[in-house]
């Protein structure tokens, strides 16, 4: 074995001495586009081999030696990036430059040259080709409605453009930088009836190359039918209990544009008196300027009714809505005369519930939403802002919203109760840890739920873990309900808690790895130092020592 790894040896030492490799330049070129005179100047590219020095030696228009870049080392891939040098060192007099790179397995003339331009302020580096924006045709739009499409170079094959717009390009204008996108929706003031021209240029650039492209966007307002004259209903009188027909919905005016934001009428009509005039005589039919342009439903007076004509005050309401659910005909008789009523609900005053919000997951607990709502003011603000047809979270997840009654005086907070005018530690099996649920909010916060989870699954499934709680119980409800109470109290305080707490959270975490009875006895009294030298001993050193030095 031995002996045929140093047959293998010599070998490649033979091969290598008789078929040396060389290492070349695949690429390279500027870092950036350009570099201007005060800025220091970088070269990037890619040799084959990789862990190599490379040398770009720069040429001036005459073939005179003008300086040299450099990179000691390249990368293991072969990636380099010169040592950076400022511009106005090697380049001063206009003109084209050739910039040669080399590794040292090379001489200059077996290296890869690019050209170089410089125009007295800046050097960049000279493209083979021509960039040339493809001829955009002027274009007509209307007020409202939005101008979109795509400008372009005659050689698709170019990539790295920057496009922008210049000479005044209209407000509201705008063109993306990568992909040549124009979008424009010009508003109510940017046109009249005659049109208003918009002259600008579209620009494209790459590298030290730009070409410009002018545009004229003529904008104009939209079409108004002319105003016509349409019926009037007339008013009639209608039983009380006749089936009756249900009122003519007129529909969106006819000089309304589907296209524009109905909202610019109400301005119009608002703000312009001829507009409104005009508006008021020749369609009267309707109730307002946001009825005829479909920002709001006619108004109906039946719906202002609260009970249906037919509703007793001192009967049950749900007797009705029995009656509707179970009697065919009187079902028919309810919807043939009053069909202005949503349901039977409506008309005889029982607030239809609504349906679960959308967000909400049949899996999870409602009061989760509830704990995030109250707990979270992001989620508070994203829910309201939303939802805002919902009365409450509770409706939205569909849970009955309790009522919230007032402390009354001797009342005392978790975890005590009134005895004789004296609040007094109240301790069910199990118990809850009222401080941390104070301090986090909820008893279905994370935090508390992990501390019940240790108690529970941890320290209460052993019997010494038992006794311990026991003994614990009784020290720890002497005080907690007080620190509770202050807490809700007093959000400053609350937050000093939660600020305490963190390193004990963080030790209890140590219970988690605990699977036997030792472990846990083990890690417990572990714990207890613990916590004993962050909340006693280290408090008690740095009081010490700064009573100390304060003597001093």
């Amino acid at each position: 074995m031995l002996k045929n790894l140093m047959v293998f040896s010599v070998f490649s030492l033979v091969v290598l001495m008789i078929f040396p490799a060389y290492a070349a330049v695949d690429s390279f070129s500027l870092e950036k586009g350009f570099y201007t005179d005060e800025e220091q100047l970088v070269f990037v590219g890619i040799e084959d081999t990789g862990k190599k020095s490379v040398f770009i030696i720069v040429r001036g228009p005459s073939g005179n030696y003008i300086g040299m870049f450099s990179d000691p080392t390249s990368d293991n891939d072969g990636s380099f990036s010169t040592i950076p040098r400022t511009v106005e060192t090697f380049f001063s007099t206009n003109g084209i430059y050739n910039a040669t790179a080399f590794t040292d397995d090379e001489n200059e003339k077996d290296g890869l040259t690019i050209k170089l331009e410089y125009d007295g302020n800046k050097i960049s580096e000279l493209e083979d080709f021509v960039l040339t924006l493809k001829t955009i045709s002027d274009k007509t739009i209307t007020e409202g409605k939005t101008l979109s499409f795509s400008a372009g170079v005659t050689d698709s094959s170019l990539d790295k453009l920057i496009f922008s717009l210049e000479k005044n390009p209209p407000s509201g204008a705008s063109i993306d930088s990568n992909s040549g996108q124009f979008t424009w929706t010009p508003s109510t003031s940017q046109g009249n009836v005659n049109g208003i021209q918009y002259n600008f240029d579209i620009v494209v650039e790459r590298g030290a190359q730009k070409d410009t492209e002018s545009i004229t966007i003529t904008v104009k307002d939209p079409e108004v039918i002319p105003p016509k004259d349409e019926p009037k209903d007339e008013p009639r009188d209608e039983p009380k209990n006749e089936p009756r027909d249900e009122p003519k919905d007129l529909g969106i005016a006819a000089f309304v544009d589907p296209a524009k934001d109905p909202q610019s009428y109400v301005d119009r009509y608002n703000n312009e008196p001829s507009y409104k005039k005009w508006f008021d005589d020749n369609y009267s039919q309707y109730d307002s300027i946001k009825h005829a342009v479909g920002l709001e439903k006619p108004r109906d007076e039946h719906k202002d009714l609260d009970l249906a004509p037919f509703v007793d005050p001192a009967k049950d309401p749900h007797s009705y809505v029995d009656r509707y659910n179970n009697e065919p005909s009187y079902k028919k008789w309810f919807d043939d005369n009053y069909p202005e009523y949503d349901s039977i609900q409506q008309a005889v005053g029982i607030k239809a519930s609504k349906e679960i919000a959308a967000f909400v997951d049949p899996n999870q607990d409602p009061q989760y939403y509830v704990d995030r709502y109250n707990n979270e003011p992001s989620y508070k603000k994203w829910f309201d802002d939303n939802f805002p047809e919902y009365d409450s979270i509770h409706e939205a997840v569909g849970l009955e919203e309790s009522e919230v009654v007032p402390p009354k005086i001797g009342e005392c907070g978790e975890g005590t109760k009134l005895v004789d005018g004296i609040c007094t530690v109240s301790q069910p099996a199990g118990g809850g840890c009222l401080i941390a649920t104070a301090t986090y909010g909820s008893e279905m916060a994370p935090q508390v739920q992990h501390l019940r989870e240790i108690r529970d699954n941890k320290v209460m499934s052993t019997e010494s873990g038992a006794s311990f709680m026991g003994g614990f119980n009784q020290f720890y409800y002497s005080f907690s309900p007080a620190i509770a109470d202050y807490e809700r109290e007093n959000p400053l305080f609350k937050e000093v808690v939660k600020v305490g707490l963190t390193p004990l959270m963080s030790s209890l975490s140590i219970l988690d790895h605990a699977e036997s009875e030792n472990e846990i006895l083990a890690y417990g009294v572990s714990l207890i130092i613990l916590n004993i030298g962050m909340y006693v001993a280290a408090p008690a050193i740095v009081v010490y020592k700064t009573r100390k030095f304060v003597k001093i």
